[in-house]
């Protein structure tokens, strides 16, 4: 398989709403890779419906395999009807039948059919092995590369915002990066970072294990905001973080910020110069994939921040990451949830914006998937109603959002999802 482009969108909607009345962007953001010949490729902002694109109509495809019509009927208007992984769908340039990238299955139940903002329509299918949702046939890299246009970065449509490059976009994003981490238990690693064996490690103190015995001088996670961990070491002592598809790099300066040695990889050139040239980060211009530049064993943290959708082998990539992480280092990954409200809302539903978004995994299977490969889930949170923002909310809406916002995460249920994964030692 060709090595993937990389893309990365936030959803907002972890910051529960304020008083202040419902945000004007969209709940998602981010920057999605381009293709080799592309300059620019932005993110996929679609939460919202987009208008005249979400049509869709029940697939009619040739029967290749055995009908499973009684296995979640709720998931489509009618009984779908199987096919095989080759041969059944009409043949279009750019665009070919591949096996389930998770585990390789080839016969899918076909759910429906979308049309994309372009007018091309692709077909929305279900494995029968492991029950991964997915976009397949599949389109390559190139034909998906015109849906990230680079005007996404700069004008407000549908699937883009305002100004991604503006400093009250990146505030919002921030927050979200702030919540998700804390919900995650990520300062609790952050800070086990800070002190006691790892900067015995990489300090040259005393042997890793010894006792201390002076007073301890472990802080709490909120104290940990106030001063960051590794602030007052010198960068090559600092814990080492990836953030893959980092798009303007606002996450690794984030990082940067709490004293990390941060990096991002970025394909997408037009995005990463602005953190390059504007915020004095240290980004690589590279696919992550191929990238001879990123040493195996070398980082603490890895983070793709809802980016996995979109990419064309999520395995491959999670094996990579993988690979480069340090024994006992740790992943934050996160990505739009099929669950309950996914499957009420079928084609309909925010997050179903093909092509850009290629896979759509439950939180279960993708524990799976990151397990399979070799890691080890140490949280997992899910969050998000489906109540996006919007400008002129009316007073209803607005209620109904702040009360569904923390019910589904209570519950579990929420249409977005974050895992904190790690490597064994």
């Amino acid at each position: 398989m060709q090595p993937d482009t990389l893309s990365r969108d936030i959803e907002l909607e972890a910051i529960q709403p304020t008083d202040a009345g419902p945000s004007n962007w969209n709940e998602e953001i981010g920057v999605a890779p381009a293709a080799e010949v592309v300059e620019a490729t932005p993110a996929d902002l679609a939460p919202l419906e987009v208008e005249g694109s979400a049509t869709s109509r029940d697939a009619s495809v040739q029967q290749t395999g055995s009908t499973d019509t009684a296995r979640d009927s709720n998931e489509r208007r009618r009984a779908p009807e199987s096919r095989a992984a080759s041969g059944t769908a009409p043949e279009r340039s750019g665009v070919r039948d591949i096996p389930c990238d998770q585990c390789g299955g080839e016969q899918f139940l076909t759910m429906f059919e979308k049309e994309s903002s372009r007018d091309e329509v692709y077909q929305v299918v279900r494995c029968v092995s492991c029950d991964l949702v997915q976009v397949n046939p599949q389109p390559d890299a190139a034909t998906v590369a015109p849906y990230y246009a680079r005007e996404y970065f700069t004008k407000r449509t549908d699937r883009g915002y305002d100004n991604y490059f503006s400093e009250e976009l990146k505030a919002q994003i921030n927050s979200v990066y702030a919540q998700n981490l804390g919900d995650l238990g990520f300062f609790e690693y952050e800070q086990h970072l800070k002190s006691g064996s790892w900067l015995m490690q990489h300090l040259g103190g005393p042997a890793a294990g010894a006792k201390s015995t002076g007073p301890s001088t472990a802080k709490t996670a909120s104290e940990s905001n106030a001063k960051p961990p590794g602030a007052a070491l010198q960068p090559d002592h600092r814990p080492r973080s990836l953030d893959v598809g980092c798009a303007a790099g606002y996450f690794v300066q984030y990082l940067a910020e709490r004293g990390w040695n941060a990096e991002g990889v970025e394909l997408s050139e037009a995005a990463a110069e602005f953190g390059i040239q504007k915020l004095d980060l240290n980004i690589l211009i590279a696919d992550f994939l191929t990238c001879r530049k990123l040493k195996a064993d070398a980082y603490d943290l890895i983070s793709l921040w809802a980016s996995i959708e979109h990419m064309h082998s999520p395995r491959q990539v999670l094996a990579r990451a993988f690979e480069l992480l340090k024994p006992g280092g740790r992943m934050i990954l996160s990505t739009c949830r099929y669950g309950a409200l996914a499957k009420l809302r079928g084609v309909n539903w925010r997050f179903m914006n093909v092509p850009e978004h290629l896979y759509f995994f439950s939180l279960q299977g993708l524990i799976d998937l990151a397990r399979d490969i070799g890691f080890q889930s140490e949280a997992a949170v899910t969050y998000g109603s489906g109540l996006t923002g919007r400008p002129n909310a009316s007073l209803w809406y607005r209620a109904a959002k702040r009360l569904a916002d923390p019910t589904v995460k209570r519950l579990n249920q929420g249409d977005m999802m974050a895992l904190h994964l790690s490597k064994a030692v």
